[in-house]
C-alpha cells in the first residue's frame, strides 16, 4: 500500500464527524486538519485541529496539499458549500468522493466530484449524483435517479426509481419521494414527508399528500 495523500477539511460541524470517520475507515487520505471561521479557531476533532481561517486555503496549497473536502453540512441551503467549492477549484485543489466502506454504490452509478456517501447508504444502478452531493446515513437513491449538485439526501431518506432532484435541494430525514417524481432546485422536503407529485423550484414541502 502506498503512502496516503494529505487532505484538508473545511468546516468543523456535526457533518465533519461522519466524514472524518469514513475517511479513517477507508484509509485513502491523511487528514491534516480543518479550516473554519474565527469562532472555531483553537477547536478540534480528536487529533485534528482547526489550523486557520478559510482564506488559508491558498497557503496550504502552496505547501503541497492537493486534496480538500468540504465538511460543512447543508445548513438549510447549499450556497456555503457552493462558494467554498468554487474557491477551492479556482486554486486547483482536487475534491475527491468520500464513500464509507459500508455504503453500497453500484458500479453503474455516476458520481461527480466531492460527493459524500455515508454509512449504509445505497446508490443504485444508473443513478447520477451531482458534484458536492451528500447521500447521508442509510439514505437510498434508487436506480435511474438524478440528484443535482450541492443537494443533500438526508438520513434514511428514500428516492424511489427515476426520481429527479434539482440543485441545492434538501430531502429531509426519512422522507420518501415516489418513483418518477421531479423536485426542482432550491427546495426543502421536510423530515418524514412523502412526495407524490412534482415540486417546482423553491418549494418547501412537509407532510403527506392525500
Amino acid at each position: 500500500m502506498g503512502e496516503m495523500e494529505d487532505i484538508l477539511l473545511f468546516g468543523l460541524g456535526g457533518h465533519a464527524h461522519s466524514v472524518v470517520d469514513s475517511i479513517e475507515e477507508k484509509g485513502d487520505y491523511n487528514v491534516i486538519g480543518f479550516l473554519d471561521t474565527e469562532k472555531m479557531q483553537g477547536k478540534g476533532l480528536r487529533d485534528y485541529r482547526v489550523l486557520g481561517l478559510d482564506d488559508a486555503m491558498q497557503k496550504y496549497f502552496d505547501r503541497g496539499v492537493r486534496n480538500a473536502f468540504i465538511t460543512v453540512g447543508f445548513m438549510g441551503h447549499g450556497q456555503v458549500r457552493d462558494r467554498l467549492y468554487r474557491k477551492l477549484k479556482g486554486i486547483g485543489y482536487a475534491i475527491p468522493d468520500i464513500i464509507d466502506p459500508t455504503a453500497a454504490v453500484s458500479q453503474k452509478a455516476q458520481l461527480e466530484e466531492g460527493v459524500f456517501v455515508g454509512k449504509g447508504a445505497v446508490v443504485n444502478a444508473n443513478a447520477k449524483i451531482g458534484r458536492m452531493g451528500i447521500i447521508n446515513t442509510k439514505a437510498v437513491v434508487e436506480h435511474d435517479c438524478m440528484v443535482g449538485a450541492f443537494s443533500h439526501i438526508a438520513v434514511g431518506a428514500v428516492l424511489c426509481g427515476g426520481v429527479s432532484v434539482g440543485e441545492r435541494t434538501l430531502v429531509g430525514a426519512n422522507a420518501t419521494v415516489i418513483q418518477g417524481k421531479r423536485i426542482g432546485e432550491n427546495c426543502i422536503v421536510g423530515a418524514g414527508a412523502v412526495v407524490r407529485k412534482d415540486l417546482p423550484e423553491h418549494t418547501v414541502w412537509y407532510g403527506v399528500e392525500k
